[in-house]
This record gives C-alpha cells, structure tokens and sequence, in this order.
C-alpha cells in the first residue's frame, strides 16, 4: 500500500468526490492541511494541487455501475481491513430519512461498523452532530492494526436531505441568481401542480432544495456540477457554521 492509500474516504460516487475534494481547496481550514486525490490515476485532476497540504486523502472512486450506498456499505468491512490503512472516513446521504426513521442509512453503517470493529460499547442510535470518530480502533480479527474511523451522514447530521442540502447552505441568501432560481422552481411546480404532471415529491421538501440548486448551477458561466462550482468560487461561503463544522471533521479525522 502506498501513501496515498493509508488515508482513505469511501463516497456513494462521482458528484461527491468532484465536491470534496474541491471543497478542500477552498476551505481556508483544510486547503493548507489536506490534499485530495483519486483513486483512479487516469483522471486529469488527479494531478492538480490545492498546495501547501501537510496529509493526502485518497477519495475512493466508483463507477457508475458500482456507485450507491449499498456498494459503499459494503465496501466498508474491506477497506477498514486493508493492511496498513490508517484512516477510514465515511461520507454519506441520509436521502430524506429523518433520524428515529428505521430505514436511515447510519443504521447500516453503524451495523456495519459494529459487526467490523472491536468496539467498548455501541454506536450511538443517531449520527453525531460534529461528525463520528473513532480514535485508536481496532478490526476485529486484526487486533495489531490500530487506525481512526470516522462518518458524516450529508448534509449536516441532522437534517434529513443529501449532498445537494449541503451545496445549496453555502450559496448566500443574498445571491440574486438563487433568489431567481429558487423562483423559478416554485413557478414550475405550480404550474405543474395545476396540470397534474411532472411536479416534484411535495412531500420531500429536500428534493425541492436539490431542484434549487440545479437551477442555480444551470445560470453559470459554464453550466457544470457542483465539484467544478466549488472549485471556481461562484460567490460560495465556505465559512458558514456548517462548512466549518464538516471542514473540521475532514481536519480532524485525516490530519491528526
């Protein structure tokens, strides 16, 4: 295992590795501390440098075919046991599960987790708000390897949306492109209420947010994802009370 591999982040796919790794270079906590690559060698910013980093984070990439959370989870057991890893962080969507919901994903992980590690006592029933770490934790059937694991469940540990609830508390309220997109959004879905056809998941209020911010994406420059929107600034906030607390996360779980 080379370096790179020691310190290793397991995404459900492409739109959130592009965001991490963009969101550290933009991060005045993490753009000196950590630099992030990819695990596939072919991608060409693979070799770009945010500069200045002090630690390596190898964001795992996936495919399309083997993207989801249900290829993740069941990476997890694989790379926590890989020899020589020191660091194991998880990154994953509630996708709209509230918290005491049966079917929200930390459930999964955190059995996952369990069934992986040898752990004093079990995982608290609901995602830690700053993010979970597990210092100085030990494989089962591995017990000399000894390395940090740690999970945060998009956007904020709380709330129950995904990666796109995130992007859209760095946009300033202020901006005037999202005060027109978030418009536009709510005209097409009167409209389409009115005809009955084509509306959004009323009943899914973050699945009206992630509308939000592609209609906002949609009034760049160069129309993208949110990984190259971060990466070229557009105005974002990246020192919001959430960006801090999930930039702190990634420097306390990878830089320690």
């Amino acid at each position: 295992m080379n370096d790179l591999q020691k310190r290793i982040l397991l995404v459900e796919g492409d739109d959130d590795k592009h965001f991490v790794k963009n969101f550290c270079c933009r991060s005045e906590i993490l753009s000196k501390r950590l630099i992030c690559k990819f695990t596939d060698d072919n991608e060409e910013d693979n070799d770009d440098d945010c500069g200045g980093s002090q630690q390596i984070l190898y964001i795992d990439s996936r495919s399309r075919q083997k993207g989801g959370i249900n290829e993740m989870i069941e990476d997890i057991s694989l790379k926590i046991k890989d020899t020589g890893r020191e660091v194991v962080g998880i990154l994953a969507d509630a996708n709209g599960y509230d918290l005491d919901s049966d079917e929200h994903p930390w459930r999964r992980i955190k059995n996952k987790l369990e069934e992986t590690l040898n752990l004093e006592e079990i995982l608290p029933e609901q995602p830690c708000r700053y993010g979970l770490i597990l210092p100085n934790i030990t494989p089962k059937k591995k017990p000399k390897s000894t390395l940090r694991v740690g999970v945060w469940m998009m956007p904020d540990n709380e709330s129950p949306g995904e990666l796109e609830n995130f992007f859209a508390k760095l946009i300033p309220a202020a901006n005037p492109s999202w005060a027109l997109a978030k418009e536009y959004i709510s005209r097409y879905m009167n409209l389409a209420g009115q005809h009955q056809q084509g509306s959004f998941d009323t009943q899914s209020p973050y699945k009206l947010s992630k509308a939000e911010v592609y209609a906002w994406l949609a009034t760049r420059k160069k129309p993208g994802k949110m990984g190259a929107a971060i990466s070229k600034g557009h105005g974002l906030d990246f020192d919001t009370e959430l960006a801090r607390r999930f930039a702190r996360w990634l420097e306390n779980l990878f830089c320690s």
